[in-house]
């Protein structure tokens, strides 16, 4: 028959420990090693398995000897970053450390160098290298691309505008080393206004095709003055609108409502809109298609 679990005490039961802070309690080794407790990395024990990446993060977290902070794709994570990449519980966290200091060796960690350079922050009690630097990092990751990076800085400019000169500057400084070349062309076509990550993608399809550049979320008023609508892309001299339509203005009944009356009020104000969606940027045929007819409206 098997023994009956001893209680751990009560400061050990609603996080995850250290295997050091337990020993120091008195809890005897044997009931370490009992299956009720989840091991997330090695001198580490929870009652409760990490469900998310900041649950893992913190569990490890307990581990990492200072100095040190969560950078690159981790870092990119818990700021909530649109990422191409999915994201799994099982996937390598990046911690960063100063380049003189030993390098985090365990599974399932990522160690970086450099963290001298960057500057560190606090995000929803995690230790995270900046915004910026968190942006300028993921140019160092194999498989992220101009486009990505793009997306991932008009999501930081979106939440905080202020943070574009900051991005731009260190895409154009000497600091950044690998990545430089996709960072700087990135950090160029950065925007404030852009709502969402393939608003962002379809401004690059239409920069890419060296259509003059729209206004994001432009406001279009009436002849009196009154506000109409607020037009994802707006190229006003030629009373062109384009507007991105996710899946929810099709599901959505009272959406697609609203969407075909707001067209109706627009192409009564003399205005063409030109209503877009995720197949007009990802299959070729359809963005040919959608690129000849904007040069039309446009040149």
């Amino acid at each position: 028959m098997a023994r009956a679990l001893s209680p751990l005490p009560p400061s050990l039961r609603d996080a995850a420990f250290r295997v050091a802070d337990a020993r120091d309690l008195d809890v005897p080794a044997s009931r370490l090693r009992r299956t009720d407790l989840h091991r997330p990395t090695r001198g580490v024990r929870s009652l409760v398995a990490a469900t998310d990446l900041e649950q893992r993060a913190r569990q490890v977290a307990l581990t990492l000897p200072d100095p040190w902070a969560w950078s690159h794709l981790t870092a990119a994570r818990l700021y909530r970053l649109p990422l191409p990449k999915r994201e799994f519980l099982d996937e390598p966290l990046h911690v960063s450390r100063p380049t003189s200091a030993t390098q985090v060796r365990r599974p399932g960690v990522l160690g970086h160098r450099g963290l001298e350079h960057r500057e560190v922050v606090e995000l929803r009690g995690h230790r995270v290298t900046s915004e910026a630097w968190t942006w300028a990092d993921l140019a160092s990751l194999p498989g992220i691309s101009r486009t990505d990076l793009v997306i991932a800085g008009d999501a930081f400019v979106a939440r905080v505008p202020a943070l574009l000169p900051d991005l731009r500057a260190l895409a154009a400084g000497t600091e950044v080393r690998r990545g430089v070349r996709a960072l700087r062309q990135a950090a160029a076509l950065l925007r404030v206004g852009s709502g969402s990550p393939m608003e962002s993608r379809a401004r690059l399809v239409f920069a890419d095709a060296s259509l003059p550049e729209p206004e994001l979320n432009g406001v279009i008023s009436d002849e009196g003055g009154q506000f109409v609508a607020r037009g994802d892309f707006v190229w006003r001299s030629a009373k062109v609108v384009v507007e991105y339509e996710g899946d929810h203005h099709r599901t959505d009944r009272r959406q697609w409502q609203h969407d075909i009356a707001r067209t109706r009020l627009l192409e009564a104000l003399g205005w063409k809109v030109i209503r877009i969606t995720a197949a007009d940027l990802h299959d070729p045929r359809s963005r040919r298609e959608l690129l000849a007819v904007l040069r039309g409206l446009l040149t």
